[in-house]
C-alpha cells in the first residue's frame, strides 16, 4: 500500500492543485496568493477559489511569516447565467 503524505493533500479541487505544487511554487518565489493563482491555476476552476482560497492564503501566511490579509487579493466571476454544453453547440464555431 502506497504512503499518503501531507504533500499529496488537494489544496484545489477544481483544478486538481495540490500542496506540494503550493509550497513548490512557495519556495521558488512566489509570496502573494494571486502569483499562485496564476503559476498553479488553483482558484481558477469551477468555485472561483471559495473553496481553495482560505487554504492558498494560509499557506502563504505559514510560508512567507506575514498574516492572513483582511481583504484578498484573489478574485472571482460569478457566471451571467448557466450554459448546457448542447446549448453552445447548437451555435457552433461562430458564436
Amino acid at each position: 500500500m502506497e504512503e499518503i503524505t501531507v504533500q499529496d493533500t488537494i489544496i484545489c479541487r477544481c483544478e486538481e492543485v495540490m500542496l506540494s505544487e503550493i509550497i513548490n511554487q512557495l519556495e521558488s518565489g512566489s509570496e502573494t496568493t494571486k502569483e499562485l493563482k496564476l503559476k498553479t491555476r488553483a482558484g481558477m476552476g469551477m468555485c472561483q477559489g471559495r473553496t481553495c482560497r482560505p487554504l492558498l492564503e494560509q499557506a502563504v501566511s505559514f510560508h512567507t511569516s506575514n498574516a492572513i490579509p483582511c481583504v484578498s487579493d484573489l478574485t472571482y466571476n460569478t457566471p451571467i447565467r448557466p450554459l448546457a454544453l448542447g446549448e453552445l453547440a447548437r451555435y457552433g464555431k461562430d458564436l
